[in-house]
């Protein structure tokens, strides 16, 4: 038997499925990658290091804040540049916006209408209008952000290495202070919506990844923790990563120590949840999980609980920079030969980049690991052990479940054929 699904919607870039199934047991189940290759990372090679930060941002246009700092950051490493701990700030509360916008536009427009058999987003905003304009309220709190620090909502254009080339107004975070209530309400709305959802009951064994810093949950900083595992640096983890193409695949397979692992949300909440916001930790508390939970449809309900704590950490970091106010900064460093790697945690999971630069700034040698390129090969392994769980159900029905699981990762595959 073969199932076949020549495309699946509601995902950033273009997949299809196939599965090989003989006498219940499933031989093959793969994603098909429907995107052309298209060679950033050869791009980047002999180009300046003023330059690159502004072409990974390229890369994606939900989460180019993400690959614009995690570049920056790649090149800081490796010149042994050493940010202030405004600009520190300013990419935190960068990342928080980045976070709110895409997950609001997952959970809402992307996921939700798997749990209710409903492909008309007008139907289901007409069926749920509140939620919608909570989703869209969020959305376009977390661009209005980036835009404050960044210039504009995409592909930002002050961060530079070391700090940025203009710094925000004052009068932009106090519009943003003005709106944070309206947005955290919002996103418990959102998350307390999304708690009520009936999740599918699957759950397998998952190696998790992800940073960890201590006394926060990790997304700018901190090191690598992988589950029953001593935690690593960057450094250290990244290299090990194995990345595999498959023949007429443009996504690379990542596996470490031989097996795929999951990155995002998820796992996220699993290292991290005791480090969540007072207002996201008590929405944890009330949805019960128990960690570490390795049912990956649950990186939906992570999704909505992260909403919350963004919302909290951005209302704090607003609150310190009125404070305390803005100082003017010139990023001052000598361009020195180095090899820097550097990771943050995207919407769908930690992003990994390193650049060799010669003794002139150009870069010699790129590579960049995306979340779903990570995720892949956990997923395709997911919907191989998820495919005879559906054994009693419909050609249609199943097609619905793989999609469903499919959209559970939030896959973006225009990052991960870069």
């Amino acid at each position: 038997m073969k199932i076949q699904i020549d495309h699946i919607a509601k995902i950033e870039g273009h997949a299809g499925f196939v599965a090989d199934l003989v006498g219940g047991d499933v031989i093959k189940a793969r994603l098909n990658v429907l995107e052309g290759a298209r060679l950033l990372e050869g791009i980047l090679r002999g180009r300046s290091f003023e330059e690159v930060s502004s072409i990974t941002a390229r890369i994606c246009g939900v989460c180019p804040v993400v690959h614009t700092l995690t570049s920056l950051k790649a090149i800081e490493s490796a010149m042994k540049i050493y940010p202030s701990k405004q600009t520190i700030l300013l990419r935190r509360l960068m990342m928080d916006g980045q976070l709110l916008n895409s997950h609001a536009l997952h959970l809402f427009f992307f996921s939700l209408s798997d749990f209710f058999g409903e492909k008309d987003d007008l139907r289901l905003i007409g069926k749920y209008p509140e939620r919608a304009k909570d989703a869209l309220l969020i959305r376009e709190f977390g661009n209005k952000i980036i835009e404050a620090i960044g210039g504009r909502s995409i592909h930002p254009l002050t961060p530079q290495v070391g700090g940025f080339k203009k710094m925000p107004s004052e009068e932009a975070f106090k519009n943003l202070a003005g709106q944070i209530k309206k947005v955290l309400a919002a996103t418990e709305k959102m998350a307390v919506f999304f708690s009520h959802l009936k999740y599918p009951d699957f759950e397998r064994r998952c190696n998790f990844v992800g940073l960890n810093l201590p006394g926060q949950y990790a997304i700018c900083e901190g090191i690598i923790r992988v589950n029953g595992e001593k935690s690593m640096r960057i450094a250290d983890f990244m290299p090990q990563i194995i990345e595999a193409r498959i023949p007429g695949d443009a996504v690379k397979r990542s596996k470490w120590r031989s097996e795929p692992y999951m990155v995002g949300a998820l796992a996220r909440l699993n290292f991290n949840a005791e480090k969540l916001k007072p207002r996201a930790k008590k929405m944890f508390s009330r949805v019960k999980l128990n960690l570490p939970t390795q049912n990956p449809f649950y990186n939906i309900l992570a999704q909505a609980i992260e909403m919350i704590h963004c919302a909290e950490e951005a209302e704090e970091l607003i609150g310190e920079i009125l404070e305390n106010g803005i100082e003017e900064e010139r990023p001052s460093f000598k361009i020195q030969a180095g090899k820097g790697f550097a990771a943050m945690e995207a919407p769908r999971g930690t992003l990994f980049y390193c650049y060799d630069i010669n003794d002139e700034g150009m870069i010699e040698d790129a590579n960049i690991i995306t979340p779903t390129s990570q995720n892949l090969g956990r997923l395709e392994a997911d919907l191989k052990e998820y495919l005879p769980k559906l054994e009693m159900k419909s050609r249609k029905e199943k097609e619905e479940k793989i999609k469903m699981l499919v959209r559970a990762y939030d896959p973006c595959l225009t990052c991960a054929t870069h």
